[in-house]
Formats: structure tokens, sequence, C-alpha cells
């Protein structure tokens, strides 16, 4: 299912020409603004983006030209929307920041309510649900909070944006919930648009609990609204959806031709994303149906568009078709090749959130089975401790018993301290199973810390580029606001100097958030993200830092990518600090298994015997790291020549 901006007008085409000749009027006027939006409106909820984008852009200075701010906050925020449509996410935010911002400071409360659900629906194409639920539930306690009819009647919409929220995050019932409120409110009956996606939300929801015969209902009623509204893109999402229920229902046929026709409108309208997983569906289908050149084509152009979107599902998805055609062909060496992408992007594609708490599962568990171990093996041992003092009393009354059978007492005695000595060794082997099961324990435990070292790295450097961030964004803008309204103010040297404070402290957030958590790191990896760190390093100009890399094609885990990210960004913390060098090299060379990583530089040297903790702070933090990886580390240094860290890992897939 995907997730389309809705508006809530529908106008004619002779009605559109109309407002076209207004709109270019000889001297435009607000008459002329009122024309572009109208005709933004008409565009928009068809679901022709290129064109509301032409006429936004064109409405924006007309609208400032003429003081009307509420038009231009309406107007940005409908370039936010058209922006996320068109997948300029950075472009979206923007605009949606600015249109919200006008909204709390005119206190307009039907544009704040609106701009929470355009970044509900920014966060939803970036996956990021749990942003997006939190700006909807907002936007729910500002209705209901409300007496307003108006902002009552966006009820609907917002209901259907938290369904499909919880759909995507697979908790069905509660998407299934918030459909069904949706649907029940009814308030707005000339837009039916968010009825069309309720419909369908609810329906892929009962779909994927196996309710197959209550979901058909669902579809069918969003089948009946789509014939009464004219817009491609929903047109696009039902057909689409239509063929996810006959491939469940396991007709093919009439799967392949919803698939196809869902694909076709998309490739007509321009939807590059609907267009990618509907290739993707055909694709998958095709190669079920034994219609292998077709199943190759579609995979091949969904797997391009998916690359230039960042859809790592989809790409995964195609390089899998891709993978069992070539090996039908008989083509094994391209057959291997797309079993690798596809498996790289189904890395890529996992959720990093999952995995965190799978590895913290994990360390749980192991450290439950280690306890569990060490009592069974402490128990052992009181056992045996309590059968040699059985023993030994039983040899005590045995020699007051029997001291005139000497003989025998003797053979019993040293028999008795044969099994003492083996009870010894059998009671030093389990105690030495026990110390080493500790070690293991707190390995672990160290795993963990760290871990969660890193992942509080990443909740503050997001909270610090999502918060605070935000926050130096908003005070920046309000500052160019001031200048715009009162020029006087560029020649207040206070008034200057706390704008460039600000935009210091913007800057330094930033980098202080890229420090913690490098955003090139996740996405596109270790290599990228070292390319990245030598560049901002370098451009210090003090320090020139070279980056050779071998072997490095395949990406690592992530918690190993971390690791030596962290271990080289210590390393050239410590050159800047004490080395006085003026270049570094930094040298990854993988072969098979094996991981060597050399970073040197033409500083001035230190001994390693010297007593000063300040110097080897550091290098102890980097053998720390290195130890968590079974790495080996060996530091050759000179005075006034420089100094070679080299490390070796054992890489395990």
């Amino acid at each position: 299912m995907g997730l389309i901006c809705l508006s809530s007008m529908a106008q004619s085409s002779a009605y559109r020409d109309s407002l076209w000749a207004i709109a270019n009027k000889p001297q435009p006027d607000t008459n002329s603004v009122n024309a572009l939006n109208q005709l933004q409106l008409y565009f928009y909820e068809r679901g022709r983006f290129d064109s509301t984008l032409r006429y936004a852009l064109q409405a924006l200075p007309l609208a400032n030209a003429l003081g009307g701010e509420k038009s231009v906050a309406r107007i940005t925020y409908r370039l936010g929307m058209t922006y996320t449509n068109l997948q300029q996410y950075d472009s979206a935010n923007q605009c949606l920041s600015k249109a919200l911002a006008s909204a709390l400071a005119t206190h307009d409360e039907n544009l704040e309510v609106t701009c929470y659900n355009a970044f509900a629906i920014l966060n939803n194409y970036k996956s990021d649900y749990a942003n997006s639920i939190e700006f909807l539930l907002k936007a729910i306690h500002k209705i209901e909070a409300s007496n307003s009819t108006l902002l009552k009647n966006m009820l609907p919409q917002t209901y259907n944006s938290l369904a499909y929220n919880f759909s995507s995050e697979r908790q069905f019932q509660k998407a299934i919930e918030y459909g069904k409120k949706g649907l029940a409110l009814n308030r707005s009956p000339k837009d039916e648009r968010f009825r069309t996606m309720l419909y369908l939300t609810v329906f892929y929801s009962y779909l994927e609990q196996q309710q197959v015969k209550i979901s058909k209902a669902y579809l069918d009623s969003a089948i009946a609204i789509n014939h009464t509204i004219d817009n491609p893109a929903i047109a696009a999402i039902v057909s689409n959806n239509e063929g996810l229920y006959y491939q469940r229902v396991n007709d093919f046929e009439k799967a392949a031709q919803a698939y196809l026709k869902s694909y076709q409108i998309n490739k007509e309208g321009g939807y590059r994303l609907l267009q990618s997983e509907a290739a993707d569906n055909l694709s998958n289908l095709y190669w079920k149906l034994k219609k292998f050149q077709v199943a190759e084509r579609y995979a091949t152009e969904g797997n391009k568009i998916g690359k230039e979107l960042k859809l790592y599902q989809v790409v995964a998805s195609t390089f899998d078709v891709l993978k069992k055609i070539s090996s039908q062909k008989g083509d094994f060496k391209s057959a291997l090749y797309y079993s690798e992408q596809n498996k790289t992007y189904a890395d890529s594609a996992l959720n990093e959130q999952t995995r965190k708490i799978t590895l913290s599962l994990e360390s749980k568990y192991q450290n439950e089975k280690k306890e569990q171990a060490i009592a069974a093996l402490s128990a052992a041992n009181a056992r045996n401790e309590l059968e040699v003092v059985k023993r030994n009393r039983l040899l005590s009354i045995g020699g007051i018993g029997m001291s005139a059978a000497l003989v025998i007492l003797g053979l019993f005695y040293r028999n008795s301290r044969q099994r003492n000595v083996l009870a010894e060794k059998e009671k030093n082997f389990q105690q030495e199973q026990i110390k080493f099961l500790e070690r293991q324990q707190q390995v672990v435990s160290l795993q963990s810390m760290v871990n969660g070292q890193e992942a509080e790295r990443t909740r503050i450097a997001k909270d610090l580029h999502d918060g605070l961030g935000g926050l130096f964004s908003t005070v920046k803008m309000y500052f160019s606001t001031l200048q715009h309204e009162a020029p006087q103010l560029k020649e207040n040297e206070l008034f200057k100097k706390s704008y460039t404070l600000v935009d210091t402290a913007s800057e330094e957030v930033r980098r202080i958030a890229h420090n913690m958590m490098p955003e090139v790191l996740m996405k596109l990896g270790l290599t990228n993200a070292l390319k990245d760190l030598c560049d901002h390093v370098s451009a210090g100009k003090l320090l020139q830092v070279s980056l050779e890399v071998h072997g490095m094609n395949k990406r690592l885990n992530a918690t190993t990518e971390i690791m030596l990210f962290r271990i080289v960004q210590e390393l050239l913390n410590n050159i800047i600090k004490h080395a006085n060098a003026t270049k570094a090299i930094i040298q990854f060379v993988r072969e098979n298994e094996r991981l060597s990583v050399i970073v040197e530089d033409n500083g001035q040297g230190f001994g390693l015997q010297e007593p000063d903790e300040t110097k080897h702070a550091g290098i102890a933090t980097v053998q720390s790291r290195v130890n968590y990886l079974n790495g080996k580390m060996s530091i050759d240094s000179q005075t006034n020549v420089g100094t070679t860290v080299m490390m070796d890992f054992l890489i395990k897939e």
C-alpha cells in the first residue's frame, strides 16, 4: 500500500480554464493569487504535482508582494506537500516548518492541524512511523479540544493517516480500530478520497491477519468510491490493493491485470515511488507465472527506480527475482552477483531499532545461560565437598573401631586418599570453569554496555539534530523575518552579533550531532563515513588526511562498522591534539576474512613508556575497542619521525 497526499476540492476543466485566465491578468492582484491557489488545488487533488509546483511557485512571490500573510502561509504549506509527493524531503521539511511557524504565530488552528498532518505524511514517506504518529496525536488533541466544525471535519483525514501508520508498523488491530473510527465519522461527504484510503487501510489490515473474506468487503467499497472520483494516484493505489487480494487468493491472472493497471497509471502520472512498488509486484508475479522475460523487464525497472529513491526493500526483492531468473537461464555468475546484492540491500532494509532489540534480547539470553551453568557447577561442587566430609567421617570411625586391622585400615586409607585427591582435582577444575564462564559473562556485559552507549549516542544525536537543531533553525528564521520587516536592524551591531552567535550555535549543534553518530555511516557504510571524516578534518587545513581502501566492497555488520569508525575517529583526535602532524594516512585492507587497519602520521612521535597518562588515555580507549572486536594492535612510534598504529581483525560474516 502507498500513501498519497489528499486535498478537499473538485473543479471542472472549464472552471480550471477560467481560473487560468484570472491568474494571468496583465495587472495581477488578490484575485490572481486566489485563482492560482485554486489551480494548485485542482492539479493537487488529481495527483499532478509538477503542475501544482509550477502554480505554487508562481503564486508565492505575488502573495508576498501583496502582503497576504495567511495566503503566503497556505501556499508555503502546499509547496511542502507537493515537495513531499515529489520525494524532495529537505525542501518539504523547510516549507512545512515555515507554514507551521506562521500558523502558531497567527493562532490559525486550521493551518496548524493541517501542518501536523502534513508532517505526519512526510515522516511516513521516510518510514519514520514513530514521529509520524506523534504529529498525528498532536493533531487529534488539537481537534478534540476545539469547538470549530471546520476543524472537526479534519478528523477523518487524521484517523486515516494514523490507521495507515499503525498498519505500516504491523499493529493491525489498532489500524482497524482507527480506520473504522474515521469511517464512522463521515464528516466530509464531498471528499471521498479519505474514505477510499480508510477502506483500503482496513482492507489491508484484515488481509494481513488472514481474514480474507472480511477484507474483500472493504476492498469492494474502496473500488466503488474510486469510480466516482478523478484522482490517478488513488486509482493506482486501489489497483495495487486489488492485485494484493487476487494474489492472496491465488488468482494470479487477475492479480497481474490489477498490478499492470497500477503500474501504467503511476508511470503516466510520474509517481515513481508507487511505480517501483508496482514493478516489484509484477516481477514477482510474472516469475510465478513462469513468464521470465517479462519478469526480468519489470524487475530491472523496479530495481533502477528503487536504487534512485533508496527503497531498499524493493531493490532487495527485485534482485531476488533477477537471481532466480539468472539461475533458470544457467547464468550462475550473474545469479551469484544478484544474490550478493540481494543480501546487501536486504540487510540495509532492516529496521535499526529491531536490530538493537534483538541484540539486547540475545545478550540477556546468553547471560541467563551462563548464570544457569554457574549455578549447576556450584551445586555439583557442594555435593562433592559433602561427599569428602562423609568419607573423612567414615575414615575416623573406622580408625577407632578397627585399630587391630592396621593393614586393612592402611589399604582403605590409601584408597580414600586417592579419592580425596581426585575430588580436589575435580573441584579445582570446576572452579576454573566457573571463572571462565564468569569472564565470558563479563565480555557479554561489556558488549551490551558498548552497544547501549552507541544506542544512546544515536538517540542524543537525533534529539540534537531534530530538536535543538530545529529550534535554532526557527530562531534563525525569526531573525531573518525581523531583518526583513525592520531593515534598520541590519546596521545594529547587537543584532548582527546575536544573529552570528545563533548561526554559530546552530552549526555547532549540527557538528556535535554528526560526530556522535554520523548519518552517512548508518546509510552508506563505513567507507563513505571515513571519507566524510577525512574531508572534514582536512578542511581545517592543519592536518591533511588521505584514505586508502582495498577490498572493502561489501559492508560489514553495523556494530563492527561503528567500532572501526570510533577507533579511527579517536586516533585522528589524538593526532590533532598531541602529534603536531601535517599529514596522516589511513589504510583499510581486507583479504577474505582478514582486515588490516593502519593509521600513520608524520608528527613528533612519543615514547611508549612515557608516564604522561593524558597522552595514553586515547590509546587505552582505542585498545578497549580493538579488544571488543577480538583484534590485535601494535604501535610503532619514533620521536620526530611519527607514529604508526597497526591493527588486525578477523571478520566473521
